[in-house]
This record gives C-alpha cells, structure tokens and sequence, in this order.
C-alpha cells in the first residue's frame, strides 16, 4: 500500500464516482449506490470529505501509519461524522410518515439484476427508519414512523390498465421490507402515482388490433432511433404490458424488452422524458397540474389529520 497522496485520493474519488453514475445508467439501473453524496455533492462537491474511495486490500490487516490506506479510512470517518450522522439526526430523527418513490421502471427494463438490486435497497432503506406505533409520548419525545408509502413513479409511461400489475410488482419487490415494518407496527401502501401527468391515454391502430397507448411529447433535444425531437412534436408509444405474476420479472430478461410498437415500426419511445403539459384554466383557482393518485397518497400520509 503506497504512501498517503492527494492526487491519488482526489483520481480515486473521480474514478469511483464514475462507476457509481455508470452503474445507474438505465442500462444497469441500480439502486444501491452508497455514499450518496457522491452522486448528489451539493455544497459538498470537492471537499476532502469525498476524496476517499474503496481499496483492494488485505484482510484483517491493518492501516500503515501514513499510507493511503489510512488516508482513506481518516476520509471515510470524517464523511460519517460530518454527512450521515447530522442527516440522520437533522432529519430522519423527527420524521413519522414516509414516502418512498420508486423508479420502478427503470429496474424492470434494465432486467432481473437491478430488481434485486432494487429490493435490497428498499429493505436498507428502511433499516434507517425508526419505525412502530406512534404514542403521545413518542410523538412529542421520539418520534416514530407509522405509516410508509412506497410510490411507483412514472405511472404516466404506462397505460392505466398496467397500473395493477405495476403496484403489483412494487408490492413484490418491497414484500421483505414492508414485513419487517408492518412487524413493527407501521401501516404500509403501495401505489403507482405521477405527482405530474406528462402524457395521455389513447388507442392506436395497428393492422386489426387497437392498441392501449400513451400520448406524450418529447422534451427538447430527447432522442429515438436517431430521432432528434424538437420538444413540440406528440408522439404515441405502446410501453408494453407488464406480465400478470410479478415473479416473471425477477427472472426474465427485462419488462419490456422486445415489446415497442409507436408511430413508427423500430421506434421506441419508452423512456423519453416527456415535456410537462401546457396548463389550462380549470375554475376561479387558475390553472392546475394534472395528476394520477397523488390524491390518493396523501389521503394515506396526512388524511387521518385532517378528520
């Protein structure tokens, strides 16, 4: 192991935060991607409390005086004491309702490895939470979580008849850690929502069959097939259909995968990033965004406060 070394630690982090945005590329599309600030730097970005990096090293050995070993480990503790445990204590320490988006789109396409990526990093997330039946005590000293809604975004890139198969497999892949916190007291929801719907539903002909297609248009500069979009052009895709049993995508080969039918043949639409729709007026409160089931996720969270 080499001597401690600024630049060797400052390319390290460089090199590690690479493999860590590859790794959630939608090609791969997984989840658990500690430390997350490396992705997510904020105010943070360049600073010696993410300059560290994993290292290949001997087992039950320990750090050299002086190398970058201990360099690393130094770095490693320091981003614990100065990230992590004031995040926990600042935020997580005074929640009692939680919500958990969820790209599961993303995991489906990209194959069975990055759901089970997914499900493991569902279960680590709630090991953060400090769950159970609320008290009037607990309230007012310690608060617990009670309730916890796990959310499929992106409900807008399917047609709403795959809705149910989609909460469905969100069920699934959250099943290990909705366990662990029903045992523990908490109410536990799924649902498939988009906080701002980008698309509509319509039903495209194609030869005899008439297929549940969404209608969206591309964001600016978004590209398919060697398709440029000039963020003004709709443009129709068939997502595909999800499979009725949920454990078909833990083992298959993806969810959609093969299953692309839009204005074109070869086209595939899937996972364009659709502008926002263009508001329009709806009564004396001016104009609203539409939506599909955040009615229905804050009705979970907040609803019984509000009786």
């Amino acid at each position: 192991m080499g001597r401690a070394d600024e630049q060797a630690a400052l390319t390290s982090a460089r090199l590690f935060t690479d493999y860590l945005r590859a790794c959630r590329d939608q090609r791969f599309a997984m989840s658990l991607l500690p430390p997350g600030r490396f992705l997510m730097p904020g105010n943070l970005a360049g600073s010696p409390a993410l300059t560290f990096a994993p290292l290949d090293l001997p087992a039950e050995a320990v750090a050299p005086e002086g190398s970058l070993w201990a360099m690393m480990v130094r770095r490693y503790e320091a981003y614990k004491d100065v990230v992590v445990r004031p995040f926990f204590r600042d935020h997580f320490s005074r929640l009692d309702r939680q919500i958990v988006l969820v790209d599961a789109l993303a995991a489906f396409n990209a194959g069975p490895e990055a759901l089970h990526d997914l499900e493991a990093a569902l279960a680590g997330i709630l090991d953060c939470f400090r769950i159970g039946r609320s008290t009037l005590l607990s309230s007012l000293f310690r608060p617990r979580i009670d309730r916890i809604l796990f959310a499929a975004t992106k409900a807008d890139h399917l047609h709403q008849s795959s809705h149910d198969r989609l909460e469905a497999v969100l069920r699934r892949t959250v099943a290990r850690a909705a366990d662990r916190a029903e045992h523990g007291g908490a109410e536990i929801d799924v649902v498939a929502l988009a906080a701002v719907r980008a698309t509509r539903e319509a039903r495209v002909q194609r030869g005899r069959d008439k297929l549940p297609s969404i209608l969206g248009t591309p964001a600016a500069d978004e590209t398919a097939d060697g398709e440029a979009f000039d963020g003004n052009t709709e443009v129709a895709t068939f997502p595909g259909d999800l499979p009725s049993d949920p454990e078909e995508l833990f083992k298959g080969a993806g969810a959609f995968r093969g299953l692309s039918t839009t204005t074109t043949e070869k086209a595939d639409f899937r996972f364009l990033r659709f502008r926002p729709p263009l508001l329009e007026s709806d009564g004396p409160d001016g104009p609203v965004l539409p939506h599909i089931r955040l009615d229905r996720a804050l009705q979970f969270l907040i609803g019984d406060k509000l009786q």
